[in-house]
């Protein structure tokens, strides 16, 4: 992850540690009994988030910051880190803090409206070689975050 993108997502996470450890403990807490893997994962991301349905989340996603090739996507409560490939990853405390390892991978969001979040937002993506595609957020819009203030990047 690049170096800016690590400094806010840490801001977040400062600013919301509780939320996120409460979005956590909900997400490992909802049964999941008896589910399919996407419809599992659809339910602990409606636990984490506390949003009525996915379409709530896809329509109150917005860009914290972007690059090229990488964005920061705030969904709810949840700040999702997206990569070259697309893929959203989303980073919450660890139950136990180890010198480094301070956090966890939060609710996965790609069975849950991840691809639809991208399109909505303005990421394109080309084909590249060996069946892979190569995500773009240059046509993203970034939305200003109160949580992202100048007094909270001192």
């Amino acid at each position: 992850m690049q170096k800016s993108l690590k400094k806010i997502e840490a801001i977040f996470i400062n600013c919301y540690a509780d939320e996120l450890v409460a979005a956590r403990d909900r997400a490992d807490n909802a049964d999941i009994s008896g589910t399919t893997l996407g419809e599992g994962q659809r339910i602990k991301l409606l636990a984490a988030t506390r949003a009525e349905s996915i379409e709530e989340l896809i329509q109150g996603a917005k860009v914290v910051k972007k690059l090229k090739r990488a964005a920061l996507i705030q969904v709810h409560n949840l700040l999702y880190y997206c990569n070259r490939y697309g893929v959203m990853l989303c980073t919450v405390p660890a139950n136990f803090v180890i010198g480094p390892f301070n956090g966890v991978i939060g609710p996965s969001i790609c069975f849950a409206g991840g691809p639809k979040i991208l399109e909505k937002l303005g990421a394109t993506s080309v084909y590249a070689h060996g069946g892979e595609y190569l995500f773009d957020y240059s046509a993203c819009v970034e939305t200003p975050s109160k949580w992202l203030s100048v007094d909270n990047q001192a």
